[in-house]
């Protein structure tokens, strides 16, 4: 906090500056004359990562070269000289955090699948356009035809896509596979393009030029995953390969429209590894093993090869003067930006870090540490970050997206998606480190993390095409007995907990996974026994105010005064722990109606009694006796640091909003200010005015007992004060009780 000055001094500064110019330190927090809240401090961004979901491969001048796109905010396309390893040229791509898909057709050009737009680059021009999209969030799984055209599958509605650079005409072929999300992968043959439907693990064969399809779905032996994710031609074959579940590898024969019999189990790619031109074999990766497949009998042999992480794309390059890769060698790119090199001929691989460039990444979590410092994770994952506002310095570590995140004793935990896995970081070490404890079963989201008894109580979100959240009782000391009460509200999954007594109290949405319908109508309140293990009640909470069910409830903490306080929309309300009924509501923000779908709404309390919240999406200060606010800023991210200041993300930038102290003086100017504004009656001013101005004279006077108790004196006024006395009285109570005599 901060220490608002006298009001002497106020009208000395002002005369200052009328006289001559000051120098204000950059950064430094000003707050208006009427507020307690400085100005928003920006402390930079603290995560930076080099997050890369593809590649692909062409030439230039000579040269061959890698084209990939490291995450971020924006994301930036990279064109990157394998010999010189240089990045030769980056490219921004406004309005795309992310690129799941790249494609070098026969011209040299190369698409970028981005946030719902493709992006064209030519090696000729050196530019990269920016060519629209069909109206959807992510454009996945790029092809191409003899033709040139270009085509892309689509998410959150299934759709296909197709771009003609002949004519520039982007056509929208509409929903291939109506009640799923995601056509997360192509591949075209012989006039039909091929998609890989997700969640409902299929296949869906497009007519491309009159837009009929129809659906195929996978053999029956196979278990299925998140999705169809990597689909290749290969000869006549359709390649498929599901991710997740046994991770299939299937053969779709064109000629018969039957699945062949052959199949591979833990296949780890998203594309095929094509043979070099003229061969009729393939390649992929299968336990480590990069693995051959002959065209004509589909059979697999292992090249003896060994690549220890995941297949993203590839391609075929010769590294001139090296004996240990003669010929043309394997080519692909790491998450991380690292290019890998493999020759089938010695067996030989290496790994080469290029200068890829990094590049800042939003914040997906924020909480505070059992230090006092902050945690972050980002988005996409990969990294963390701890920031010590003692120092104003961060470090970052390796993490993953961190959906959840809570501290015991020493320790942070961290609930990391995909697969819902729950880390451990110890911070008095001087290597940050964290290490997996545990992974939930059938889950996929740990946003909810409530310590309990140095328990951890864990409401999650299920995998992908699935409805139903768990509660996972984790004891970080005995992770191996760690019980999970799947389904604990019928197809709803749990997005608050909070402990009072012996009972713990939860909340929930009614979403599931990515990929499939609700079925419930309305979100619920639930409570727990501590001791029993067992669910004591469940029941949709009657919260005035609101004339419909909310699908999500969340936020549930215990205030200070001992109610449950919980968010739903744009409303806040508070229910009696004993009673289950709600005793207090407020909407706050009208017209707000189905708001998130996972994402907590965080309620946290300062040392004031205040309470700090990301009301639908909007950061409010309010005060829970009154339920007067104050709309501090937008953000779905905060937290009250232990030096009392509010932190709170906006994009990749970690922000500041410090909390002033106040002295007596000015305290009373923002009393008069709110006085002047409408916001007091003039009685309530003038009691008010007159208990600080006896503060002050038992302060001048060294008795600063007395001094404190008409301090509190003046609270006692605000707080009986009438309704239409105090218009809203969040400023005038915070200013009183952050008065330091």
């Amino acid at each position: 906090m901060k220490n608002k000055g006298k009001s002497f001094w106020i009208i000395a500064l002002a005369l200052i500056m009328l006289a001559g110019s000051m120098y204000v330190p950059a950064g430094s927090p000003t707050a208006a004359a009427d507020s307690n809240f400085a100005d928003p401090v920006n402390l930079g961004h603290h995560i930076e990562s080099v997050a890369v979901y593809d590649s692909a491969y062409g030439e230039e001048d000579g040269h061959d070269v890698m084209y990939t796109t490291v995450s971020g905010s924006p994301a930036i396309f990279q064109v990157i000289d394998l010999e010189s390893k240089e990045v030769l040229r980056s490219y921004p791509l406004e309005g795309t955090g992310a690129v799941w898909t790249h494609i070098t057709v026969p011209n040299g050009n190369v698409y970028i699948g981005g946030n719902g737009h493709l992006y064209e680059y030519s090696p000729g021009t050196q530019e990269v356009k920016d060519l629209g999209g069909i109206g959807e969030s992510v454009v996945y799984g790029l092809s191409y035809d003899e033709d040139g055209r270009v085509y892309f599958g689509s998410f959150p509605n299934a759709k296909a896509g197709m771009y003609d650079p002949s004519t520039g005409e982007m056509r929208d072929y509409g929903t291939v596979a109506p009640g799923q999300s995601y056509t997360r992968s192509t591949a075209y043959h012989d006039g039909f393009l091929y998609l890989g439907v997700g969640v409902d693990n299929r296949m869906v064969k497009l007519d491309v030029e009159t837009g009929e399809y129809e659906s195929i779905p996978v053999p029956d032996h196979v278990i299925q995953g998140s999705s169809v994710w990597q689909m290749d031609a290969f000869g006549d074959y359709i390649v498929a390969g599901v991710g997740g579940g046994d991770n299939s590898l299937l053969f779709y024969n064109t000629i018969t429209n039957e699945w062949e019999d052959t199949y591979y189990e833990n296949n780890k790619g998203l594309r095929l590894i094509q043979g070099l031109p003229g061969s009729n074999k393939a390649y992929f990766l299968q336990n480590g093993r990069i693995m051959e497949i002959d065209h004509e009998t589909l059979a697999a042999s292992d090249t003896g090869v060994r690549f220890g992480t995941f297949i993203r794309n590839t391609g075929w390059v010769e590294l001139e003067g090296d004996p240990d890769f003669p010929g043309y060698s394997l080519v692909t790119v790491q998450f991380a930006g690292q290019v890998t090199y493999m020759n089938l001929e010695t067996k030989k691989v290496k790994t080469i870090q290029l200068p890829v460039v990094g590049n800042p990444i939003p914040i997906q979590t924020l909480e505070n540490g059992p230090d006092g410092n902050l945690y972050m994770s980002g988005y996409p994952g990969g990294k963390g970050a701890v920031y010590r506002p003692d120092s104003g310095t961060s470090e970052m570590f390796t993490l993953g997206q961190a959906e959840g995140m809570a501290a015991i004793g020493d320790k942070m935990y961290f609930g990391v998606y995909p697969g819902a896995i729950i880390y451990e970081l110890d911070t008095t070490k001087e290597v940050l480190d964290r290490q997996q404890i545990y992974d939930i079963p059938h889950q996929d989201r740990p946003f909810e993390m409530e310590p309990v008894n140095d328990k951890l109580y864990i409401g999650t979100i299920p995998d992908y095409g699935k409805l139903g959240g768990s509660l996972t009782i984790l004891d970080p000391a005995d992770p191996d007995n760690a019980q999970v009460f799947e389904n604990v509200i019928h197809n709803q999954a749990i997005v608050a907990l909070a402990e009072k007594g012996d009972k713990l109290y939860g909340s929930t949405t009614i979403a599931g996974g990515l990929g499939i319908d609700p079925t419930e109508e309305a979100a619920k309140v639930f409570v727990w026994d501590l001791e029993s293990n067992e669910k004591i009640t469940e029941f949709v909470p009657d919260i005035p105010g609101l004339d419909y069910d909310p699908r999500m409830i969340s936020g549930m903490s215990e205030g200070p005064d001992g109610l449950l306080w919980s968010a739903a929309d744009g409303t806040i309300f508070a229910m009696d722990p004993e009673t289950l009924e709600v005793v207090k509501s407020r909407t706050i923000y009208e017209d707000v109606k189905h708001y998130g779908r996972w994402r907590p709404i965080h309620i946290r309390w300062d040392d004031n009694d205040m309470m700090y919240t990301t009301l639908a999406g909007k950061l409010t200060a309010i005060d829970p006796d009154t339920l007067h606010y104050k709309t501090l800023g937008s953000t779905e991210l905060m937290t009250v640091g232990i030096d009392g200041d509010i932190y709170y993300a906006d994009g990749t930038d970690l922000m500041k909003i410090e909390v002033l102290e106040n002295t007596l003086e000015s305290a009373m100017d923002l009393i008069s200010e709110e006085a002047a504004d409408g916001n007091i009656s003039h009685p309530v001013h003038k009691q008010l005015i007159n208990s600080l101005k006896q503060a002050a004279h038992h302060r001048d006077k060294g008795d600063l007992d007395q001094a404190r108790k008409f301090v509190d004196k003046a609270l006692g006024h605000l707080k009986k004060a009438k309704g239409e006395d105090v218009a809203n009285d969040l400023e005038v109570k915070l200013a009183l009780k952050t008065i330091e005599l």
